[in-house]
């Protein structure tokens, strides 16, 4: 199982970590979008749709691991967490 070995202190970093990359994601996603916006171009277009969703995949990844990790040292995870990490809220 993933974390398996790892002190609470270490994961507590790694949860620092994710939720960077979590914020960079979403950063990432709002470039993409604009370039979405701005195309006129089919094909540009389509690239930029594609990067989108590969950057909303990264995402759904990272929360599901953060979540994870969370639930792992018994910290309050937010139903828009289980949410973005694509789980069924179980409150």
């Amino acid at each position: 199982m993933w974390g398996e070995g790892i002190s609470a202190e270490v994961e507590r970093q790694l949860l620092e970590i994710l939720k960077e990359a979590i914020e960079k994601e979403k950063d990432s996603q709002e470039h993409f979008q604009r370039g979405v916006d701005l195309s006129t171009h089919l094909e540009i277009r389509g690239m930029f749709l594609q990067l989108l969703a590969e950057e909303k995949q990264h995402e759904r990844l990272l929360m599901k691991r953060y979540v994870e990790i969370k639930k792992r040292l018994g910290l309050k995870v937010m139903r828009e967490e289980e949410e973005a990490a694509g789980e069924q809220s179980t409150e």
